[in-house]
């Protein structure tokens, strides 16, 4: 790995209008995305974690603009700002970043054959020129996740799951991308084939030097892909350190509750389950202080007025933890 800084993000903030007066009233904001800051270097995988609806996706969506950041945070890739770029601008870059679905029956036209997907997307990045030629790179691209070449003509429904998931990374690397967001990619599928699309993206990684920054809430797939990993809770990240360090010595009072329900059979032991209080409130609900006090245990009065910063561990600087208890 390479310590080459590819991605960089600051104090990203993703905030949905909600126009529906009922419940809520008029003029309130979901904060889907509520002050990120991380950073991917060039050849990791940097895993992000977190419960269902804590910004997760479309912290990886507005990266890729699929969603529209709010004003305010930056996204730098290779060093170029490209939160504020225009859609013309930014179409270029759609080459260096691409991204993989967790529905790969969803994400896939029904109505054109593997051939047809793979070819309009060769066609439109002006990847090859003439039928022989992308007809020779469909036939690599099918090789290189493990299909049939002979399935170019198929259509989507007539694939498996996990066959249906190689075709939607034929699809991410049709464009020769350098950075790839992988969306959930495996939580679709049966606990047997999910290990085989795991190892293919590590294959891939390895073969073409790619960077990944690979979504998920199953911290166990999290550790066997991940170099590093980020904690995200309620639309911002509580902490993030190298794989071994996180999942060994958590410091977030949150994180510790995640990783309290992982057996750790290379210590021998298991770790005493920490089960929070209530669930994760929605974006909606965000309070003044930590935003995730009303379910720490450890919470103290100026937990709920002080807003706590992603910090460098004094021992550790490459372990960060958003907790006044750390500071």
């Amino acid at each position: 790995m390479q310590h080459e800084e590819i991605l960089s993000v600051s104090d990203l903030k993703v905030h949905f209008p909600v126009r529906s007066a009922g419940l809520f009233g008029g003029g309130t904001v979901a904060r889907a995305v509520n002050g990120v800051s991380f950073e991917v270097m060039k050849g990791e995988t940097l895993g992000l974690v977190g419960e269902s609806g804590c910004g997760k996706t479309t912290l990886g969506r507005a990266i890729v603009r699929l969603v529209q950041p709010s004003k305010g945070g930056r996204i730098l890739f290779r060093g170029r700002e490209i939160t504020t770029l225009d859609n013309r601008r930014f179409r270029p870059l759609r080459k260096e970043m691409q991204m993989i679905f967790q529905d790969p029956y969803g994400s896939l036209n029904p109505r054109l054959t593997v051939g047809q997907m793979l070819g309009e997307v060769l066609k439109v990045h002006g990847v090859t020129k003439g039928r022989a030629a992308t007809t020779a790179k469909i036939r690599e691209l099918l090789d290189t996740v493990g299909l049939n070449r002979e399935y170019s003509d198929r259509y989507p429904h007539e694939f498996s799951g996990g066959q249906r998931q190689r075709v939607g990374i034929a699809r991410a690397l049709a464009v020769n991308p350098s950075f790839i967001i992988c969306d959930e990619p495996v939580s679709a599928l049966d606990v047997s084939i999910q290990s085989q699309i795991i190892n293919l993206l590590k294959d891939l990684q390895r073969e073409f030097g790619l960077t990944y920054l690979f979504i998920a809430h199953d911290l166990s797939v999290v550790e066997y892909i991940s170099d590093r990993v980020a904690v995200m809770y309620l639309g911002r990240i509580v902490e993030i350190a190298d794989g071994e360090t996180l999942y060994t010595n958590p410091k977030h009072p949150y994180t510790q509750a995640l990783l309290s329900a992982i057996p750790m059979p290379e210590l021998g032991r298991h770790r005493e389950r920490i089960v929070l209080k209530g669930d994760l409130p929605g974006p909606m609900s965000i309070t003044t202080g930590c935003s995730f006090h009303p379910r720490c245990p450890y919470a103290k009065d100026e937990c709920r007025l002080r807003e706590p910063e992603l910090l460098p561990l004094k021992d550790d600087p490459r372990h960060r933890v958003s907790c006044l208890l750390c500071e």
